[in-house]
């Protein structure tokens, strides 16, 4: 006698004797993430040990992890803030410096713009700028001519700015008169627009201020803004 009964075809995720697996559960709740609030009555049942923190019952987990991803969203909203804000100041500091250097009319001028907008407004304590084969007309603190072996065997060689720990003999090389006890950190900026023989070196005593791992956008732009001024301010036959 042939029952009239439909065979129930197992769905997949389902074991072998028609029981839903685990994966398939997890599965099912993740796209239908109302069920629960659909069947309250199955939150009285469901077993949620307790964590070290005390919490027990799946909404208090629930809201405990939802604390804790907000936190985390807000920590990263902060670091974005602040960054964007860091930048705003930094490109104010940049704008206020190409003003500078395009108001620059001869030497003393381009190290007088280099003393007021360099050092004082982007937390450096030494700033240089080399120019290899070349004499100044006077006696400048931020310009210098190198005829010889260079300070640094690395000075002329750059092609993209570089940032760096330096120990104290090799600052003291780069900015003459520097008396380090310690590292101190270099940022080697090449000039393109000049030519391949003149970089601006720009130092501080604080070994973490010029890091490899620090962006380099804004030491290129002015890397691009200073070149232009040399070739303009300097004899172009250099």
């Amino acid at each position: 006698m042939t029952s009239n009964k439909t065979r129930r075809t197992p769905t997949v995720g389902a074991a072998a004797d028609g029981a839903v697996t685990e994966a398939a559960a997890v599965e099912f709740l993740s796209t239908h993430n109302d069920f629960l609030e659909r069947h309250a009555e199955l939150l009285e049942q469901l077993q949620v040990g307790k964590t070290p923190d005390g919490v027990a019952s799946l909404v208090e987990r629930q809201v405990v992890a939802l604390r804790a991803r907000n936190q985390d969203l807000r920590e990263r909203l902060r670091s974005l803030v602040a960054n964007a804000k860091a930048n705003d100041r930094t490109f104010a500091r940049m704008r206020m410096l190409t003003l500078a250097l395009i108001d620059a009319q001869d030497e003393a001028g381009l190290d007088r713009a280099l003393a007021a907008s360099l050092i004082a407004d982007f937390d450096a304590d030494h700033a240089m700028c080399f120019v290899a084969a070349w004499t100044p007309s006077g006696e400048y603190t931020h310009l210098a001519g190198v005829k010889g072996v260079p300070p640094l065997a690395s000075l002329f060689s750059q092609d993209e700015p570089a940032c760096a720990a330096y120990r104290p003999v090799e600052y003291g090389r780069v900015f003459s008169g520097a008396n380090l006890d310690g590292p101190g950190s270099i940022a080697l900026v090449p000039l393109p627009a000049f030519g391949a023989d003149a970089t601006l070196a720009v130092g501080a005593v604080d070994p973490e201020r010029f890091t490899p791992g620090l962006g380099t956008m804004f030491l290129s732009y002015l890397g691009d803004v200073l070149g232009r001024t040399l070739k303009r301010v300097l004899d172009p036959g250099l």
